[in-house]
Order: structure tokens, then sequence, then C-alpha cells
């Protein structure tokens, strides 16, 4: 993979983390919802639309291909959002 495009799926995977951490919290109000179905179903479809998300976006940019690191990216864009959202709260 050229550089050029490794540091673009780098900074997407990074910043998809940081919406990520946005998204969720937007949406543990559900996480504790007493209806444990409706809990299963909103779950669900949430992980499977973010990741079916990221796939589309890295289907986009490079073939759809997947290395473990732009996982580390994800996380790491994760933890950055999640403090940037734990101060502004």
């Amino acid at each position: 993979m050229a550089l050029l495009l490794q540091l673009k799926v780098f900074t997407i995977s990074f910043v998809y983390g940081i919406i990520l951490a946005y998204l969720i919290k937007l949406q543990y109000r559900y996480i504790f919802d007493k209806n444990k179905i409706r809990r299963i179903i909103v779950d669900s479809l949430f992980v499977f639309d973010n990741v079916l998300v990221y796939f589309l976006i890295l289907k986009y940019i490079n073939n759809g291909i997947f290395h473990i690191y732009f996982l580390f990216l994800i996380i790491l864009g994760f933890i950055l959002g999640y403090y940037l959202i734990r101060k502004k709260s």
C-alpha cells in the first residue's frame, strides 16, 4: 500500500474512532433500557451499522483492505474522543 494511501486511512480510522466515541455517548441511554428485546435489537443494529459504515469507507478508499493497526488507530481515536467529550460535559 502506498504511503499516502496509508496516511489517509490512518487519519480516517483515527477520526472514525472519535466519531464512534460521540455516537456511543448518544446511544448510551439505550444500553440500560428495561425492555431486553429492544436493548438487544438496538445494540446489535448499532454495532452492525458502525462496522458496515467503516468498511464501506475502507472499500471506497483502499478496496476494503483492513490491517490490524487500523483497529489500533480507531481505539486510539475512541480514547481521545471519549476524553474530549468527557471534558465538555
